[in-house]
């Protein structure tokens, strides 16, 4: 959800760069690139590992949760993200959502679009739901939506979005196909990658062309 139908990563950046504030840091690239896709716990302990910041996991929390709050109440949709959701729920296309997103600040999140994420339904799955023993790069999340979803369903049915590499790992740990949303914002290089492991690589969810994997296709318009 974060970065692929958010603008999430930008907030995460600059909720890191203020608390990165009184020790003179700031927030290096590399260091989001290896937090991307992970959950609270163990992204912010590489950031705390990397910056060598004198802060126990739990004073980092403490700060960052209260900035979140204020901060993403103000994230805007991903280009792309609501026609895909619409066009698939018009046509009848199950979805699920699997973020790494605790429940609370999953609704903090999409509280300005709770009539896109509506189109859900029930199918919505947090970082810190008790099914999801193990965080990405596990495939838990995956699997226990997809079990969700539609029990019938199998791993090759699924098509997973996701703008982080840990996310694309995630989905290849799963057995199931991928597809990453590289946001070119967040690379350490202009180049695009020469190698990936997703199933398909693009930059922005507008170039995401459904009738390539079997869904109806966009109609003129939308």
């Amino acid at each position: 959800m974060d970065g692929l139908l958010l603008d999430t990563e930008t907030i995460y950046s600059q909720v890191t760069n203020k608390i990165l504030e009184p020790y003179n840091k700031t927030f290096p690239m590399e260091t989001k690139l290896k937090m991307m896709g992970r959950d609270v716990r163990t992204a912010t302990d590489i950031l705390l590992a990397d910056l060598e910041l004198p802060l126990s996991f739990e004073e980092y929390d403490s700060q960052a949760t209260e900035l979140k709050k204020i901060y993403f109440r103000m994230a805007l949709m991903m280009p792309g993200a609501e026609r895909l959701l619409r066009h698939l729920t018009a046509h009848s296309v199950p979805i699920a959502l699997a973020t790494s997103s605790s429940k609370q600040m999953f609704r903090i999140k999409t509280e300005i679009h709770d009539t896109v994420f509506e189109l859900f339904g029930d199918h919505i799955t947090c970082g810190d739901d008790p099914d999801v023993k193990h965080a990405k790069p596990a495939p838990d999340i995956f699997l226990t939506a997809m079990q969700r979803l539609d029990s019938s369903l199998q791993p090759s049915d699924c098509l997973v979005f996701e703008d982080a590499v840990n996310g694309v790992e995630a989905a290849n740990n799963a057995s199931m196909n991928s597809i990453w949303v590289h946001d070119m914002r967040f690379s350490q290089d202009d180049a695009p990658p020469t190698e990936h492991t997703a199933t398909e690589r693009i930059t922005s969810l507008l170039d995401f062309d459904p009738a390539k994997y079997g869904l109806p296709p966009y109609t003129e318009g939308l």
